[in-house]
């Protein structure tokens, strides 16, 4: 075939493959089914974590390095100067406050029920709100202090609940707390990359972060001698199910979307994980949390929805997107 030919065929085949992309980010249903494929991706990470017959630190540090192994190479591919040493920094400082959440969260399943435990962390942004008061000069509005009193509120309630009931849990009130200080220090995360997120890519900050979280777990799995390998094939396969579901196909998907809907819709659409892993947790493991706590709940949830929603003009928080 002539050489003019054969760059005539191969632009075809670019023009057409371009149209053809083109025509399935613009297709109406996109942006529905990718918001209902991401929720239900995100909403197994629980149900992978009971699955997964190894420690909580393990596990942590496994879903650290691969999710770190996995960004890798598209943070290498981008030709842009490496991150100052102050961001640097940061994004060690922002991997450590991931991998004590990881470590409590985890954790917290161990103890309290599926719904107790996803429902309390996802309290990040009440806490980013504080946060940004007194880090970052940001002061609440009435909005944001009305979903923090509310989400609060719905936090002792289900504490209470757990304790007055009889939830299928080992601890649940120290189950409670561990993931009640998973959305403290995810909120540290997050608002680390809030500043940082401004002069480094997502994907050198998200790979650096992950990293930095393994370096921290690791040291904590060297120093209690928690085994690292010896699992059956299901815990390895609930590992890489963590990794490729809730983390790459679930998280990936929401910042995708952000492109085509508001943070707002994003932020909102997250806090349907909670109600999703509860019905799977019922499905799956036959497990139901305490009675008062469907009285409790929606509280929190509420609660997150204003403080992730505080305003138009402000960026709104994504509750959820670390897990």
């Amino acid at each position: 075939m002539p050489a003019h030919r054969s760059r005539w065929a191969y632009s075809a085949r670019v023009s057409a493959a371009t149209s053809w992309r083109a025509r399935a980010l613009a297709h109406p249903a996109l942006v529905p089914t990718g918001l209902v494929v991401a929720v239900i991706a995100v909403s197994f990470s629980a149900i992978l974590i009971r699955v997964a017959e190894a420690h909580p630190l393990a596990l942590a540090f496994w879903r650290s390095i691969l999710g770190a192994a996995a960004l890798a190479p598209f943070a290498l591919a981008e030709r842009r100067t490496a991150p100052a040493r102050g961001d640097l920094a940061a994004m060690a400082a922002a991997g450590a406050f991931l991998a004590v959440h990881f470590a409590l969260f985890i954790g917290s399943l161990e103890l309290t029920t599926v719904a107790s435990s996803t429902v309390l962390v996802t309290m990040s942004p009440v806490f980013v709100g504080l946060g940004g008061a007194v880090l970052l000069a940001e002061p609440p509005t009435r909005r944001v202090w009305g979903g923090m009193a509310a989400a609060m509120a719905g936090a002792i309630g289900v504490a209470l609940a757990d304790a007055g009931g009889e939830p299928p849990a080992s601890a649940p009130l120290l189950g409670d707390a561990m993931a009640f200080g998973g959305a403290i220090t995810v909120s540290g995360y997050l608002l680390i990359g809030r500043s940082v997120r401004r002069r480094v890519s997502a994907a050198r900050y998200a790979t650096g972060v992950y990293l930095a979280a393994a370096v921290v777990l690791l040291a904590a799995v060297l120093a209690l001698e928690v085994p690292l390998a010896g699992y059956d094939a299901v815990t390895w396969w609930a590992i890489a199910g963590l990794v490729l579901g809730p983390q790459l196909l679930g998280h990936t998907l929401f910042n995708a979307l952000l492109s085509r809907v508001s943070a707002t819709t994003v932020s909102v659409t997250v806090l349907a994980e909670p109600v999703g892993a509860t019905l799977l947790a019922a499905v799956l493991l036959a497990e139901l949390p305490a009675q008062g706590f469907w009285a409790a709940a929606p509280l929190v949830l509420l609660g997150v929805y204003l403080a992730s929603t505080r305003s138009r003009r402000a960026e709104p928080e994504v509750p959820g997107l670390s897990r």
